[in-house]
This record gives C-alpha cells, structure tokens and sequence, in this order.
C-alpha cells in the first residue's frame, strides 16, 4: 500500500471535492469562532471537527489509492456528517441573527452540499451514467493499481522470472499452427532454466540437463498428431457479454496486458465488477479495458 501523491492529483474530482471541503470548513469555523458562544450550538463544533477528520481520511484514502474499498464505508459516515451539518446550518441560519453564526451557517450548508455530493458518487454503482461521467474525467487510465487492479495483483508488477505461470490476461502472439505453440514453450523453458542456473552461479547446463533437447528438430513437430493437441497450451476465455466504447483508448506502451479500442467499437467483455473488465476485439486482440470508457449493450 505505497504512498502516491498520483493518487490523487490524477484524479480532478478528489481535487475539486476535497479541496472544496477544506475551504468551506475554514469558512465554517471562523464563523464558530467569531460567533457568540453563549448562544452556538454545542453540537456544531462536533460536527466540525467530525468533518474535517472525515475529508482528512478521505483525501489519504485516495493518496493511498484505496478509496474503492472503502466506498460503503464512506457512505455510512458521510451520512453521519450530512446530519451534523444540515442541522447546525438549521439552527444557525433560522435561529440566530448573529453574523459569526449565519457565516457559520452558511459553510455548513456547503458541507452538507459536499457531504450529499460524495454520498451521490460513493454510494453509487461504478456503472452507473453518473460515476462513469466524473470517472471519464480522471487520469488514471494507467495507473490502475486500485480497484479490481487488486484481483490481478497489480497487473503492473515485474515479471517474476522464478514464476513459471504467466501474467493474467497475457497472451501470446496469434497462433495458427502447434509449430510455433511448441516454439515457444521450448523458448519460455529454455529461458526459465538458464535464468535458474545464472542465479546458482552455474553458468552452463550440464549435458543430462539438454537430454532430449540435441537431437529436436522442427520435423519432430511437424509429425507430431494434432489430435493429441493439449487444449491447455491455448487457454479458451468466455465473453458473456458486449460493450460499445464510448471513447477511444490507446493501451499503456509499457504494459501488455492493455488492448487498445476506438470510439463505437464493439467489444466481448467479462469479469465486469470492476474498473477494469476482461475484452476481445474483433481481430481477436484480447487484453484489459477501462470500464469507465465503454457501455454495456443489452
């Protein structure tokens, strides 16, 4: 859980929300101080400090970049704080002619304004036409350690030469014959062990480490019985669904499981609970895509 300050800068509606926040509770407590304390509700000045603790959380959750998991979290206490505010801007407002209160007042009616706003957007489905609109606003398109960037494992990570698996969603180049399946599964073996060997200090294979491979020749693949074709080298995937984008997407250069679209483009999707959804192009390119940039089709 590294500390970004990418977090949140790349996102311009944590900018303007929380930003916003901090100024109207300035607002709010020069008015707390500058009003007539015999007659201030009491209750207000907890219902400040409660609020500026919860926009401090806020504003490290998105520095952390794990405010999506705190999503529910977050509704339930901004609608603690929603009530704090609404009533204190009642009280203050309709109940006293004090100008330190009716300031007070007054940024208290932002904060609830603030407060109903983050419940709208916390509180609603990442599909929804409303979090998708302020979503197609944030510039984390590749930066997407968060979310259901978790249920990859950071799909971002360095390769891990001791992992014998491959990345998630990494496919290899079009295949059309078994050739080049085994081409390359010979190459990812050849390249894993002497990769282990380098690591031991042991910069040579020893002969009983090439048995079968010295006398390997392309006319052995070339006989071999496609019936006897092991379907788990090319995994199928399902796409249960499609999506029409609603933007054009260029993929991160620097990181292969990205596929990148064109505004209208059809896509088969899956996985759909997060930010980023499993597709397939028509050309059959199959990688990751942001949800924010496409529309489930009935």
């Amino acid at each position: 859980m590294p500390f970004k300050l990418s977090g949140f800068l790349s996102d311009p509606f944590a900018i303007s929300t929380i930003s916003f926040g901090i100024i109207t509770w300035i607002v709010a407590i020069a008015g707390a101080a500058a009003a007539d304390s015999s007659k201030f509700p009491r209750f207000t000045w907890w219902g400040l400090v409660y609020e500026i603790l919860l926009i401090l959380v806020i504003l490290s959750l998105y520095l952390y970049n794990i405010v999506e998991l705190y999503k529910f979290t977050l509704v339930g206490l901004l609608s603690i704080a929603f009530v704090y505010t609404s009533n204190s801007t009642n009280n203050l407002i309709y109940n006293s002619n004090d100008s330190g209160s009716l300031c007070c007042g007054a940024g208290c009616m932002l904060l609830s304004m603030l407060n109903l706003t983050l419940i709208i957007y916390f509180g609603g489905h990442p599909e929804s036409p409303t979090n998708q609109f302020i979503d197609s606003f944030s510039l984390k398109s590749h930066n997407h350690n968060h979310l259901n960037d978790n249920k990859y494992n950071n799909h971002n990570l360095d390769d891990d030469e001791d992992n014998n698996e491959f990345k998630p969603f990494q496919q290899p180049p079009a295949m059309t014959t078994p050739q080049q399946v085994q081409s390359q599964s010979n190459l990812r073996q050849s390249q894993l062990t002497t990769n282990n060997h380098l690591k031991s200090g042991t910069p040579y294979m020893s002969s009983s480490q090439l048995n079968g491979l010295e006398n390997f020749s392309s006319s052995d693949v070339n006989n071999r019985d496609l019936t006897n074709f092991n379907n788990d080298e090319t995994p199928t995937m399902t796409f249960r669904y499609k999506a029409k984008a609603l933007y054009s997407y260029d993929a991160n250069p620097d990181d292969i499981n990205e596929i990148s679209f064109v505004k209208d483009e059809i896509l088969q999707v899956d996985d759909i609970d997060g930010k980023w959804w499993q597709a397939k192009r028509s050309n059959g390119q199959i990688g990751i895509c942001p949800s924010n940039y496409v529309k489930l089709l009935d």
